[in-house]
């Protein structure tokens, strides 16, 4: 996996290029090379695992597999965490009710 423009600035834009088979792919993005670099690294094991399993699949029909694997996990996640923080949210609104009834409570000797 070659890299290119080391910058982390997020002005200039980081580049990893990496193998698929026979394909080079060249991955840019504002984002740091090592995030750059680790979803290279994901899409590649992805790609080449569901190719071990099926090996007559087509490379583009992997890669489509992949694509739909990682946005149903990405829409999986986003539920879950808005879960999390709708849950979290109620939790904190209900200890601070129980903080307030205390302090109302101890007001009032």
């Amino acid at each position: 996996m070659a890299t290119h423009e080391k910058s982390e600035r997020s002005d200039v834009l980081n580049s990893v290029e990496f193998r698929i088979y026979d394909q080079l792919y060249s991955l840019r993005g504002q984002e740091p090379e090592t995030h750059l670099r680790e979803v290279a690294e994901m899409i590649q094991r992805k790609v080449e695992s569901l190719k071990k399993k099926n090996p007559s699949i087509s490379l583009q029909k992997a890669s489509m597999l992949v694509a739909f694997d990682l946005a149903s996990d990405l829409i999986k996640g986003t539920k879950k965490s808005s879960d999390y923080r709708a849950s979290l949210i109620a939790k904190t609104h209900q200890i601070l009710e129980r903080v307030e009834l205390e302090l109302e409570s101890k007001s009032s000797f």
